[in-house]
């Protein structure tokens, strides 16, 4: 009877430290889910990566859990990430994918019945116009009165609507439609180059210009 005595005594001194008497010790619901979630950036290129943090009010007084998850597959996080015990913070990494439009995502970070969230805009890359990567001709020499067939090609797909490139020539010997059309999606396009007969041989230049770029090319018209 004096041991149960003392049990009793024993267990109702420590319930403050425990909970209940005979319960194992457990970091409290509510000191554990007073954190804070943030990231080191709240926007992303698409195909990069960003740093998020988990911040508890105090430390904690044992290990906690915090379950991580993303709204989006656009961006990717670990399912779960611990804060150490004696530990206020936990860093993980925040990853993302290649996407075809800006993608807003939901980061959520979960400890007990609360739940933090922070959001995340995962930006698609924007793609570059293409250029005019070159211009040739099928032959640098025509006799007067012969044509010649020109290429224009680009350093990538056209464009919806296509890629209109300008055409130019330095000398009346040689007859140039004004401008070319690149087909939309495709790389290049080619063009006829008249000549009109001549008395000496005479040297020009052929030019073909679309947006900023300008690609010129030696052309001769003999006799």
């Amino acid at each position: 009877m004096a041991r149960l005595g003392v049990s009793l005594a024993w267990c109702a001194a420590a319930a403050g430290l425990m909970g209940a008497c005979g319960a194992t010790p457990t970091t409290p619901t509510s000191a554990a889910a007073d954190f804070g979630l943030t990231l080191r950036s709240t926007t992303v290129q698409a195909g990069e990566s960003t740093e998020a943090t988990v911040t508890l009010k105090r430390a904690a007084r044992s290990a906690v859990v915090v379950t991580l998850s993303a709204s989006d597959a656009a961006a990717f996080v670990p399912g779960s990430i611990t804060v150490p015990s004696g530990a206020r913070v936990a860093m993980f990494n925040v990853a993302t994918r290649l996407v075809a439009a800006d993608t807003p995502v939901t980061i959520a970070a979960s400890v007990g019945g609360a739940t933090h969230e922070v959001m995340l805009q995962v930006v698609s890359p924007v793609a570059k116009p293409p250029t005019l990567d070159s211009f040739v001709l099928a032959a640098s020499l025509v006799r007067g009165g012969q044509s010649v067939q020109g290429t224009v090609k680009l350093t990538g797909a056209a464009p919806q609507g296509g890629a209109i490139v300008r055409i130019g020539s330095s000398n009346g010997a040689a007859i140039v439609p004004a401008t070319v059309i690149i087909p939309p999606g495709a790389l290049s396009a080619t063009f006829v180059i008249d000549t009109h007969p001549v008395a000496l041989d005479t040297r020009l230049d052929i030019t073909a210009a679309y947006l900023d770029q300008i690609r010129t090319v030696p052309l001769e018209v003999t006799p």
